[in-house]
């Protein structure tokens, strides 16, 4: 079982097999599905449970990512976080 906000690895097994040097963060679970934001590159994955490994370790903030697209032939990778630090109003 895997926690949104978990820090994984590839497993190896899978589509993972060749995906040497990966490090993502949970960020949704559906049933059997993990999804990954990879923190090298602005691609979120639906992976398998037994395609990942847990690192053991948490992010306090969940990253995302996303390239602008401006047209060029090498967009800019952004990253942003969702802010925490807002509470529900009682």
């Amino acid at each position: 079982m895997f926690f949104v906000g978990e820090v994984v690895k590839p497993s190896g097994k899978g589509r993972t097999a060749t995906w040497e040097g990966m490090v993502g963060t949970v960020i949704r679970v559906e049933g059997m599905s993990v999804f990954v934001q990879w923190h090298n590159v602005a691609v979120e994955d639906e992976l398998a449970l037994d395609e990942l490994i847990s690192t053991g370790t948490f992010q306090q903030r969940v990253p995302h990512h996303a390239r602008v697209l401006d047209g060029s032939d090498d967009p800019t990778l952004v990253t942003w976080y969702d802010d925490d630090d807002e509470k529900p109003s009682s």
